[in-house]
């Protein structure tokens, strides 16, 4: 069995997986705001600048922020008393975070990219564009449901359903 962490480095690693969680959380609630405010006629320079923050907050405070959930959270399931499948409360976490990661990883982020040069080369002209137009409302429905899988996953981690299920387990036999 691996080291467990002392006290305080399990606060330390407390304070990063907490403070990387809420940075994501608060991202993808701005990318679902992010339309709202930028509804509208809009000039070409608009629809590059609105991609251009997208595609920033996406790539470069969004994702950085997940992948530190996710490997705070390894740390945490290695060298704590937590582990991967003790709980059912962390593997509803576990599934969470991974399905989030990995469909941002090799769908949502590219989309995004992909939004960027369209937006970057047709400017205004990228509103007509089939699609740019269902790229954007699938960002839209991604962020929503990121945003309600990560608020479900904060109630979660707060009020721990579906405690041990190992205990569970012993007591239905």
């Amino acid at each position: 069995m691996p080291k467990t962490l002392t006290s305080p480095q399990q606060k330390f690693l407390k304070f990063l997986h907490l403070t990387a969680a809420g940075l994501w959380l608060s991202c993808v609630i701005v990318l679902t705001l992010l339309p709202v405010v930028s509804t509208g006629n809009m000039t070409g320079d608009e629809v590059y600048m609105y991609n251009l923050v997208y595609h920033f907050i996406d790539m470069f405070i969004l994702t950085p922020a997940s992948l530190m959930t996710l490997l705070t959270g390894l740390v945490y399931s290695l060298f704590t008393k937590w582990g991967f499948f003790q709980h059912g409360w962390l593997v509803y976490k576990w599934i969470v975070t991974l399905f989030i990661v990995i469909t941002g990883t090799f769908y949502l982020g590219p989309m995004v990219m992909d939004l960027l040069e369209i937006a970057d080369t047709k400017r205004a002209a990228a509103l007509q564009d089939q699609y740019y137009m269902q790229g954007q409302t699938i960002g839209v429905w991604a962020a929503i449901i990121n945003t309600a899988l990560l608020l479900v996953t904060v109630f979660v981690s707060v009020y721990k359903p579906w405690k041990n299920l190992k205990k569970n387990k012993l007591k239905h036999r």
